[in-house]
């Protein structure tokens, strides 16, 4: 086993993500506009897909659904101590639930390196009660 491999098993040195956000609350309806900011780590990587998925969480129910997705598949290279942008769209639906007392809404951003490891990100978002 070489040393790269070790270090992937071992989830070491694996790229960093940011996730940057247009606004800090949306509206039904409107579009989540949105950047992940990739920074490589100690060995060279290839992001082979990326995925983006809104979640609903119906906090009294205990119930997750996934309100909107995307899936991208690509090749990009991620070299170490080098910083790369993917930007996102990813739309609000009109009827989403706006109860902010029952309901939690989050991107969940899961990046898939191709060798058995993914980077994933919780980053929570504010949906308004505008009727």
């Amino acid at each position: 086993m070489t040393l790269k491999d070790y270090l992937t098993k071992l989830k070491i040195g694996l790229p960093k993500t940011m996730v940057h956000l247009d606004k800090k609350v949306y509206e039904a309806g409107s579009v989540i506009n949105g950047t992940i900011e990739i920074t490589g780590g100690l060995i060279k990587n290839k992001i082979k897909r990326y995925d983006i998925d809104l979640v609903g969480i119906d906090s009294q129910a205990l119930v997750e659904e996934i309100v909107n997705s995307h899936s991208v598949f690509c090749s990009l290279e991620c070299s170490p101590n080098q910083t790369g942008k993917i930007s996102f769209l990813i739309n609000v639906p009109d009827d989403i639930k706006k109860d902010q007392n029952t309901f939690n809404y989050s991107l969940i951003i899961n990046i898939d390196l191709g060798n058995a490891n993914n980077i994933t990100q919780n980053v929570p978002i504010m949906i308004d009660a505008v009727s």
